[in-house]
């Protein structure tokens, strides 16, 4: 069948075949049906009249001998003939008139289906909010109709947070260039620049530059992740106790314990990503500790899933804050943030890990007294978005 060709022909077309196929089948074994009982009434029929019968012509003298087997034998015949070609006219007739109707009832009920497609034509980037509106219908129309919306609800929250995202890209690398070109013209003006004033100079340009440079390497983390093969077999514990030695040189120098509570358990998914989540919660909490301070790491396991917690003794999140720490560029104290060089990335990254790797990642408790993050991972590596 032409692929050209509209659904309504299509369900035409088919409509038609089986009308066909149908009277076809059912002359063929009315047909069959008929001759069974044909046979019977012939014998019967012989059974009752002699032989051989004459018959006198009444204008001459001359008589005809018939044989009434011959005589209802070719009457079963010209009545099968006559069936079946009056059968196929009827089959021609029902096959035109139902084939007609079936074309006009199709267009009736695509009526729907032709309305949706006119409303999906007209939506557009710039109102993906508009959602389909369908009033009457089938319930496999109406099916997806709902789900075109919760499809169409899906890309417009996606091309929201990636409008928000690079527009708070742009913003974090657009406010180092800032800073570089405001020193550099205010160096400029200075007629007799001395040494100091070089050094000085040079060390904002390296520290912007570095700046923009973390920013640049977690934005190309997070493009990566999708690409990324998730089939290591992982020893929490192990990287747990990795990560911990790996920062233990921040930890002493802020004066913070880490500490790493007993328990284990094993996954499958990319060591390296894993080991990067984990290492971004451990950071973060120090970072953000205060002097003599703690962070504590502990492993826990349930049939399906299993949980990192970082706890430590910081000065705690606002609950207010605590849906929207995980998005990018969020901080809770910006000018806090930059002195201690962070670029609002290291959560989201966290966030977009687990996610990679079926779990998730939540504040579980917060207060002056210190906040616990649970990082959640499945234990067995499926195909997630």
């Amino acid at each position: 069948m032409n692929k050209g060709h509209s659904l309504q022909w299509k369900l035409t077309l088919i409509t038609a075949f089986m009308v066909i196929a149908s009277c076809l089948c059912t002359s063929y074994f009315v047909s069959k049906s008929a001759m069974l009982f044909f046979v019977e009434i012939e014998e019967s029929a012989i059974t009752m009249f002699p032989k051989e019968n004459s018959v006198k012509d009444a204008y001459a003298d001359i008589q005809v001998a018939l044989d009434p087997e011959v005589a209802f034998t070719d009457t079963v015949k010209n009545a099968s003939v006559e069936f079946w070609t009056k059968s196929l006219l009827i089959t021609l007739i029902i096959t035109l008139i139902s084939s007609f109707m079936m074309y006009f009832i199709m267009e009736y009920a695509l009526r729907p289906l032709q309305k949706l497609g006119k409303q999906i034509r007209e939506i557009q980037g710039k109102n993906l909010q508009r959602l389909v509106v369908l009033n009457n219908g089938s319930i496999e129309i109406l099916h997806l109709t709902n789900a075109f919306n919760e499809m169409l609800k899906r890309l417009s929250d996606t091309f929201s947070a990636q409008k928000q995202f690079s527009a708070n890209a742009a913003h974090e690398l657009r406010t180092p260039l800032a800073v570089i070109r405001t020193k550099l013209e205010v160096f400029e003006k200075n007629k007799s620049p001395e040494l100091n004033d070089y050094k000085e100079t040079i060390g904002m340009v390296r520290l912007q530059i570095d700046r923009l440079s973390h920013v640049i390497d977690l934005l190309l983390e997070m493009t990566e992740l999708q690409s990324a093969k998730r089939s290591d077999h992982i020893r929490l514990a192990e990287i747990v106790e990795e990560v911990i030695c790996d920062l233990a040189f921040v930890g002493d120098k802020k004066g913070v314990r880490l500490l790493q509570k007993s328990g284990d358990a094993q996954i499958t998914g990319n060591d390296t990503l894993i080991y990067r989540a984990i290492y971004n919660l451990i950071e973060n909490a120090i970072k953000y500790n205060h002097e003599g301070g703690e962070v504590a790491v502990e492993i826990k396991e349930s049939d399906e899933f299993v949980s990192i917690v970082v706890s430590d003794t910081g000065s705690g999140i606002n609950k207010s804050d605590w849906e929207y720490i995980f998005e990018p560029f969020f901080r809770v104290d910006k000018s806090r943030s930059r002195d201690l060089g962070g670029a609002g990335l290291g959560l989201a990254l966290v966030k977009e890990i687990a996610h990679q790797h079926g779990g998730d990642v939540r504040v579980l408790q917060s207060s002056k007294d210190g906040t616990q993050i649970e990082l959640i991972l499945q234990r067995e590596r499926k195909h997630y978005r």
